[in-house]
């Protein structure tokens, strides 16, 4: 989010307070932090840009605070001990985020269950060396959080028809493949993006914009679908997915050429892909049982935990489908650093095995990373 800038009067007493901070660091003296982001000066700033809206969830704040995220927190940064926060960013525009109640501390729920702490003080990174001075380069750091503000990370999410956020078609990085996660699944467990009370709104938005599609461009029908997807309305990515959807349904058909000769299909194994989810790997299972899904366990802190690996190679948590078997681990456990391979376990002719016993033994040796 470069080139925003403050309000010159705001910038000089943040400034003021910034140099105050800077001084107690070099004391090592307690911090104070004067809330100056909360100020109308700035806040408004950064409401402009998409409205009243959530910058990680899009929903809009009706009747609520409107809280001003810092992408990179402040005051401490959770499981990283002794790391003083990233206080030199405490007023710089730039790594401000408009942020809901919910994605920014916490409350959101699924089927009535707390989803966790939300972001907070999170700054898990996927890759990269972290910065921990002024002087250290942020372009070193490799964010495993979705940055709804930097080019190119809003377009990993997708979404399907019944609502959901998912990981787009993109293909895993060679840092989510060195990691074993998905930036994707891992912003939706943190930030709980697949809220109960809010993925029946976005189907039912989705389904909306597929039928007004459909009456083609008439501009009164057009004017409805723009205020849908339009930067500004609610879970607009949502709506957009779901207007891409129909106009791909719509497009006449053509048949292609016939071939001059059989083509030899060879199915096309992504390393980087079989690093992070299970896809790839499901040919090695029978489909019978994939088909009536295969009992998954793992235990931690003297807890079984148990998931349901379904034909599509999505992991099935209480209800809850995630593709990557480390967000799922994740997921059951609440623990944040947890390996979903070494963790979950799976029963093959009777033989018990690790997902990452599983792979090691299947994977072409010629394709492993």
């Amino acid at each position: 989010m470069k080139g925003l800038n403050a309000p010159p009067a705001w910038a000089a007493k943040a400034k003021r307070t910034l140099d105050a901070v800077r001084a107690a660091m070099a004391a090592n003296t307690e911090r104070v932090f004067t809330t100056h982001w909360t100020e109308d000066a700035v806040r408004d700033l950064l409401l402009e840009l998409v409205g009243v809206k959530c910058w990680y969830c899009e929903t809009l704040i009706v009747r609520a605070d409107v809280n001003v995220d810092h992408f990179r927190p402040k005051s401490e940064v959770l499981d990283v001990p002794g790391h003083p926060g990233y206080w030199w960013l405490a007023y710089d525009v730039s790594n401000y985020r408009i942020a809901c109640k919910h994605c920014n501390s916490g409350g959101a729920r699924y089927n009535g269950v707390p989803e966790g702490r939300a972001k907070g003080s999170q700054f898990p990174l996927l890759a990269g060396t972290r910065a921990r001075t002024s002087l250290d380069d942020l372009e070193r750091e490799q964010p495993l959080l979705l940055d709804p503000a930097h080019q190119g990370d809003p377009d990993l999410l997708g979404f399907d028809t019944a609502g959901y956020a998912r990981r787009g078609n993109t293909p895993y990085s060679s840092a989510e493949a060195d990691s074993g996660l998905c930036r994707a699944d891992e912003t939706i467990r943190i930030l709980a993006l697949n809220d109960s009370r809010i993925v029946p709104f976005r189907s039912r938005l989705m389904q909306e914009v597929g039928v007004l599609a459909r009456f083609g461009d008439a501009p009164d029908v057009q004017a409805l679908i723009d205020a849908k997807v339009g930067p500004q309305a609610q879970w607009s990515a949502a709506a957009a997915t779901a207007l891409a959807l129909q106009r791909a349904c719509d497009r006449p058909i053509v048949a292609p050429a016939p071939p001059t000769t059989t083509p030899v299909v060879t199915p096309v194994l992504d390393p980087r892909r079989s690093k992070v989810d299970l896809r790839d790997l499901l040919e090695y299972l029978d489909p019978d049982d994939l088909k009536a899904g295969i009992t998954l366990t793992g235990r931690y802190n003297k807890t079984v935990h148990h998931a349901t690996l379904n034909s599509d190679g999505e992991l099935d948590i209480l209800g809850r489908l995630w593709r990557t078997p480390t967000t799922a681990a994740r997921v059951a456990t609440g623990s944040r650093q947890i390996d979903g391979w070494n963790f979950w376990r799976l029963t093959i002719a009777g033989v018990e095995q690790t997902l990452a016993e599983f792979r090691a033994k299947h994977f072409p040796p010629a394709t492993r990373p």
